[in-house]
């Protein structure tokens, strides 16, 4: 079970918390010291991770990272004071807070494994007082070891991941949760949701549980209403499309929901519920762009409404005291709001559109809400400022600043994004993010990093706070990040263009991005280099591969390089579906396969390379960067290396972070160099 310590006074962290009254957007001062800043202040993590107010809104409850561990501290509203906490073990982390009343927090715990660097939840539930009495290990695998308060057999019902499903606010000792069975492979158990999830009643003071129903479909996500009532679920048997059903009352059969809407082109998926029960929000597609979006449909009168216009795919959404939604972001570019057509008047949307002028068109989000939302924790933040938290009075329309996320960066010190849009060779529209030093001038061209993302499929980049990106640019690369063909949010025609294309048109994309930024005059053409991670990694190399006179270097970290190994090996294969998204996104044909592999085209690589892996990741294995190694090395082009033991698929320590952003900065000072 992990050890945790209760924290009644917690100095450190105290001292964390206190920030100036005003926000640090708010210097007048203008910043012109352009010196290289500690390498410490971008690979520290973030110190303030997330923040929740209590119902009655008295306590706020947060979670903060101190010493590479995350803790939560529990603090009174009205005069700042922290009135308790949690302290995990060296292995542990707070990974989740839950508000259940006013008294009562429910959390859960991420534990650092083998395999992993970064610590990953145990799928057990907790909950504790705020005065941190009758702390208690409500559900999981060892959850029958702490009740007993010796070692025994836990049950084998308890060998699930539990999520909370519905606090049941009119339970007053309840909460309702999900499931889902671990399944036992080769000696270990995994949490791959390949069987029926179970439904339970939990007693958050005594951790007994009762199973009200299992749902007929593996793996699936349930939606449940303030009364503990599921009447709609959602799951996948491939994969990659999705199946829903619903029903109207707990003794009624399941209906699936494409017997009255059409949903072969809108492919929706359940998301959300309101607190009655008679409404759900369903993610889907448009019919025309297919262009991710929210639709709500009424149970009783069985219609299908969109919730927002959106051109873009919605990134997120939040909603208000009824569990409805009011407002949604996306990111054509910069965040653009939309607001509920279904749920106009609520007055949250006022009182967004209000933050959001004082703010300037930041990045504006309401926390989970209380039940009087006379006042309001609010999050600010953008490319500039890593995130900033106040608490908001609604009825003076005053927001009072409470901390700030990465607490010792000075956005002043900041170089600002730029979104750009240009044509891919074959006419296709593409857009991305160009991040300039600044000590950038119009006449100087300066030498630039090329940044593809990782996923590579569903994921995208955005133009808020990268510490990566400011790193670069602070040490005076340019930054150049674009969104190719196969990324998220610009709907499902643009994501599937990019499925079998991992080594042609996508990687296409990434080069015709960089020869725009050269055309335009952002890029001394000699000094560019292209670096990534996972995906990234793989789009580097290919790229080197494919426009060899274009890049100097090319950098790849826990890179995939062989797709015909990938088929085959980390944990993707081995996951419920994960062989049919690979089949999807991948294909079956070998030769193809081959043909995009960077292992099998070294020879064409002129780069200099730098290759970092993890002898600990099981999503890309290090044979990916062994065999990589080898086929440079074979070609008369011996790659750099670095090494790591005790990491996995991306570096998390301090320590381990230090190494990879230290051999990144040297590789590519000697070979692009920030000065000419």
């Amino acid at each position: 079970m992990p050890k945790y310590t209760l924290l009644f006074i917690f100095m450190t962290m105290a001292s964390l918390v206190f920030q100036p009254t005003d926000s640090r957007a708010q210097h007048d001062a203008v910043v012109t010291n352009t010196d290289e800043l500690p390498l410490i202040d971008f690979i520290k993590r973030s110190d303030y991770l997330d923040i929740k107010i209590s119902p009655d809104t008295k306590h706020l409850a947060a979670r903060i990272r101190s010493n590479e561990t995350v803790y939560m501290i529990i603090m009174r509203v009205s005069d700042k004071e922290i009135v308790g906490g949690l302290k995990p073990g060296k292995k542990n982390e707070v990974s989740s807070v839950s508000w259940i009343n006013n008294e009562r927090l429910l959390y859960t715990f991420a534990e650092k494994r083998s395999g992993y660097e970064v610590a990953v939840p145990t799928g057990e539930l907790f909950a504790m007082d705020i005065d941190g009495k009758r702390n208690l290990m409500l559900a999981g695998f060892r959850a029958g070891d702490a009740k007993l308060g010796r070692r025994v057999q836990s049950k084998e019902d308890d060998r699930s991941s539990h999520e909370l499903l519905n606090i049941l606010p009119n339970d007053k000792r309840n909460i309702l949760i999900i499931e889902y069975p671990w399944t036992l492979s080769k000696g270990y158990f995994y949490d791959r949701r390949e069987r029926p999830p179970v439904v339970s009643k939990l007693n958050i003071y005594t951790g007994k549980k009762s199973a009200k129903e299992r749902i007929p479909y593996a793996g699936a996500r349930a939606l449940a209403n303030n009364n503990g009532e599921v009447n709609f679920v959602s799951w996948s048997e491939d994969g990659v499309s999705g199946k829903n059903a619903y029903r109207t009352s707990n003794k009624d059969p399941w209906r699936e929901i494409s017997q009255l809407i059409n949903n072969e082109q809108r492919k929706l998926i359940a998301s959300d519920i309101n607190n009655t029960g008679t409404k759900v929000y369903l993610r889907g597609n448009t019919t025309e762009r297919l262009i991710s979006t929210l639709y709500e449909f009424d149970l009783t009168s069985e219609k299908l409404t969109r919730v927002f216009d959106n051109n873009s795919d919605l990134y997120t959404w939040y909603n208000d005291d009824k569990g409805e939604p009011y407002v949604a972001v996306t990111y054509p570019d910069f965040p653009k709001f939309h607001y509920s057509k279904t749920n106009a008047s609520s007055p949250l949307i006022k009182y967004h559109k209000q933050l959001l002028k004082a703010f300037g068109n930041q990045d504006v989000s309401f926390e989970e809400l209380p039940d009087n939302v006379e006042t309001l924790v609010v999050s600010v933040s953008s490319d500039t400022n890593p995130g900033e938290y106040y608490l908001y009075d609604t009825a003076n329309n005053k927001a009072d600043f409470l901390w700030a996320n990465y607490s010792w960066i000075d956005p002043r010190t900041l170089a600002k994004v730029q979104a750009f849009q240009f044509n891919a060779r074959d006419g296709q529209p593409l857009s991305g993010y160009l991040t300039l030093p600044k000590t950038s001038t119009d006449q100087q061209k300066k030498p630039l990093v090329v940044l593809p993302h990782g996923g590579p499929h569903g994921v995208r980049d955005y133009p808020s706070y990268s510490s990566e990106v400011q790193l670069l640019a602070n040490r005076g690369y340019a930054v150049l990040q674009v969104n190719f063909r196969g990324s998220g949010g610009f709907g499902q025609k643009f994501q599937r263009a990019g499925y079998t294309h991992w080594g042609n048109v996508m990687v296409d994309d990434v080069v015709d991005a960089t020869k725009w930024a050269i055309e335009n005059g952002h890029a001394d053409k000699d000094r560019i280099c292209i670096y990534g991670a996972s995906y990234g990694g793989y789009s580097a190399l290919m790229s080197s591969i494919r426009a060899p006179q274009l890049f100097k270097c090319a950098i790849g970290y826990v890179g995939v390089y062989d797709l015909v190994a990938m088929k085959t090996k980390g944990d993707i294969p081995l996951g419920f579906r994960g062989k049919n998204y690979l089949d999807t996104v991948l294909g079956s044909d070998e030769q193809a396969l081959r043909a995009q592999s960077p292992v099998n085209h070294a020879d064409k690589i002129t780069a200099s390379v730098l290759l970092i892996h993890g002898d600990e990741d099981i999503r890309a294995p290090s044979y990916h960067s062994k065999k990589m190694r080898s086929a440079l090395k074979k070609a008369g082009n011996e790659a750099e290396w670095l090494y790591l033991g005790d990491v996995g698929h991306g570096a998390f320590s301090i320590k381990n972070r230090t190494k990879v952003y230290e051999s990144i900065l040297t590789f590519l000072d000697q070979e692009i160099g920030s000065t000419p």
